[in-house]
């Protein structure tokens, strides 16, 4: 079996984690430090940044709001 090798986290790779984090996919971002994906997730956990891409366009599916029944028209 092959040894791992384990590096520490710099404070330079925490900013660039930092930047990167919800603009660029994981695998992008791990391979752009030189990481493992697993590694970059554990360390955005640690850290509290979220991965996940969000794109300009993307518009909240749900208003919190319930709509009501299918097909009901309230009256005016």
């Amino acid at each position: 079996m092959a040894r791992s090798i384990h590096r520490r986290w710099t404070a330079d790779d925490v900013t660039k984690l930092r930047q990167l984090a919800g603009k660029h996919p994981r695998n992008a971002i791990a391979a752009k430090l030189g990481r493992g994906p697993s590694a970059l997730a554990f360390k955005a956990h640690q850290l509290k940044v979220s991965l996940r891409v969000v794109r300009n366009n993307e518009v909240p599916t749900f208003s919190g709001v319930d709509p009501g029944p299918a097909g009901f028209d309230w009256p005016e």
